[in-house]
């Protein structure tokens, strides 16, 4: 009985202490504080939320949001992130890629299994 009250407490422990990592580039760095300079008016908040799955695997989207009760948050480049800890502790940490014409985010767990795009399968079309 007394080792689940030390696991919720080591839970709500874990989830206080924000162990999010968020993994990008100095160039997306650069276009994220342009597009906070630009939205002043706005939280300065950037979310990382699952958008749904493809058939390419799960998508997510980077949003300006303020930060609610349950989410986790990780600063890097003096950006604030936050994101659901359900959805975090379901994809994990993230990468976050600049490719020139946006930004692909994916969790640093399927970077490798091509995840977040078209896998050909003709679903999309």
């Amino acid at each position: 009985m007394y080792g689940y009250i030390i696991d919720i407490v080591l839970i709500k422990y874990l989830k206080g202490n924000d162990l999010m990592k968020i993994t990008l580039p100095e160039t997306a760095i650069d276009t994220l504080k342009s597009i906070l300079k630009d939205n002043q008016d706005k939280p300065n908040n950037i979310r990382v939320y699952f958008a749904g799955v493809g058939c390419g695997g799960p998508s997510f989207g980077l949003a300006l949001d303020e930060k609610k009760e349950d989410d986790l948050t990780y600063e890097v480049g003096e950006l604030q992130f936050v994101m659901s800890s359900d959805e975090y502790s379901q994809y994990g940490d993230i990468i976050i890629e600049d490719t020139g014409f946006g930004f692909r985010v994916i969790p640093e767990n399927m970077k490798d299994q091509g995840g977040g795009g078209c896998s050909g399968c003709s679903g999309c079309h």
